[in-house]
Formats: C-alpha cells, structure tokens, sequence
C-alpha cells in the first residue's frame, strides 16, 4: 500500500517508545490488581490480563528481535495501532466509555503526531476515533459495585465521547504544528554544522597545503642546485644540456606553484583543476617540452583516430 509506504524522513527512536510503553503496562498491572485485590471489584480478571500479556510480548519482540535503534514509519504505526487495540481491549472490559481510564486511548495517536508523517498520524487518529464510537455503544459494565450507582443524563454521556474526539483533533493539531517547526530548526541546525564542517575540512586541508609545501621546498631547493651544477659540467652537451633546462624550468614552475600556496592555500592551479580531455593534456605536455628544447613535435591525434576507424 502507497499509504503505508516507509518514509527515510520520519522515525521512532526504539529505545524511548519501549521505556514509555513498560510505563504503560506497569500502570495497567497496577490499576488492575489493585482494582481486583485492594477494592474487591468484580470484572473480568483474566482477560484483562490476558491483553496486558499482549503488550509485554510484542514490548519483549521489540527487545530482543527488531534489531533497529529507530522505528520506521510503518513499524511505529503497527506498534502504535497495537498500543490502541490492546488499550480498547482493556477499557472494554471494564466499562467502555464510563471507564475514566478512555483518556488514555488518544496517548498513542497524539504522541505519534510529532514523530511519524502526517499519513501515518490521521489513519492512527481515525481509527482512535472509530475505537471511542465502538466504545461508546458497546462495552461490558463498570466493576462492580460501581455499575450499580452509575446513572448519568444521555447528554452527559454522549458528550464524553464528543470532547474526547475534539481533544484527539485538538492536541494533534497542535502537535503537528509544533513538530513541524521543531523539525525545521532541526534541518536548519543539521545544514549549519554541515556547512560549518566543510569551511573547517576545507581550513585543515588548507593548512596540510601549506605545510607540504614549506616541506617540499628544501628538496626543490636541492634539486635546483643540481641542475646549475650539471648545467656547469655538461654545457658543452646540448642534448643533455636541454633535459637539464627542462627540469631547471619544471622545478620553477613548481616553486612558484608551492608559493603561491603558502600564501593562499585555497588558490587553484589551472592546469590541475582545468576539465581537460586526454588529447589537451597531451598537448599543454608538448607545448611544455617545446620550451626549452629546439626540435619540432607534431602531434597529430586525428590521423591515429582514422587509421584506427
């Protein structure tokens, strides 16, 4: 179902959900075996606990077996709904919509609104509405003795199902709207430390190009004063003494390359950063040896590309 579809952008941090439903299931046990034992109510005792089994199941499922730290979209919903189902089961037994526990019904879908998508919130709202209607009409009696002195005007017991369905539609409105806000703060914060960690990866890069190239330096340097010592002894060889001029010029070509950086590491190098293809690389290596040497390089690409068509 399209309706139901996971969403990368809204989740349930797993570990807070189980911590608030155990909250959840040790208030029921509470309120149940105090009910039964201290107050000596009579209701159904063992299918109440029969549904809170249900809940500390599917709370130990999320424990032990969904091995997620975050509830998806859908994952939450499922829990959510179980969470609703489970609660309906037990206001069931024991009074419907009389029962003063039914405000604990709208919890799941109001604590669901800030976390989940906006989907997911109305389906959970929906059927938390459909839950309060069912209860409304059909449900066993209070405990006794409490069933015995409950007699209240319809208009007086219509209207708490009706403001309940008002405070579902209420606080989730409220919640939504908050959380959207929350959750652009939240995007703003995230695109500010993003931003503000590149400007600090692109400052230490910044500083390693400007240590690499004081390093750099000495060996340049040595390299320099070699070539005018070759230069000395092989003047007389002008094909050796070409290579010798060649290097002498490379080298200058990078002192000047490694200045530059010293003085501002984030300055590019126009040859390195240009988009060249293959076959201008080759030529900007020609024009290079042409520099200093006397001998004519022709380079004629498109005569080796139809030779191999």
């Amino acid at each position: 179902m399209k309706f139901l579809e996971t969403s990368n952008f809204h989740t349930l941090k797993k570990s807070t959900y189980i911590n608030l439903r155990w909250i959840g299931i040790i208030g029921q046990l509470i309120s149940v075996y105090l009910v039964y034992f201290y107050f000596n109510f009579n209701f159904d005792f063992i299918s109440s606990n029969i549904i809170i089994l249900t809940g500390i199941l599917s709370n130990l499922y999320l424990v032990f077996i969904y091995k997620k730290t975050q509830l998806t979209d859908r994952s939450a919903f499922i829990c959510l709904l179980v969470d609703i189902v489970q609660l309906s089961g037990l206001i069931y037994l024991t009074g419907g919509i009389k029962n003063p526990f039914i405000i604990f019904l709208i919890i799941p879908s109001v604590f669901a609104s800030s976390n989940l998508s906006f989907r997911t919130n109305s389906l959970l709202v929906l059927i938390t509405t459909i839950f309060i209607l069912f209860l409304t009409f059909y449900s066993k009696d209070l405990p006794e003795p409490l069933n015995f002195h409950f007699h209240v005007s319809p208009y007086y017991f219509y209207a708490i199902p009706l403001s309940l369905i008002i405070a579902l539609l209420f606080l989730n409105y409220f919640a939504i709207i908050f959380g959207a806000e929350s959750k652009l703060r939240k995007d703003a914060l995230n695109k500010m430390e993003e931003i503000m960690a590149k400007e600090h990866e692109m400052l230490s890069l910044g500083g390693q190009a400007a240590a690499a190239a004081h390093s750099l330096g000495t060996p340049l340097s040595t390299i320099k004063i070699i070539t005018l010592e070759l230069s000395k002894q092989l003047k007389d060889q002008k094909d050796v003494m070409q290579d010798i001029e060649l290097l002498s010029s490379q080298v200058e070509r990078c002192n000047e390359i490694l200045k530059r950086l010293s003085l501002n590491p984030n300055e590019e190098d126009d040859f390195i950063d240009e988009d060249l293809s293959m076959k201008d690389y080759l030529k900007e290596i020609v024009l290079s040896f042409k520099e200093t040497s006397k001998k004519d390089f022709i380079l004629n690409l498109d005569q080796d590309l139809n030779s191999k068509k």
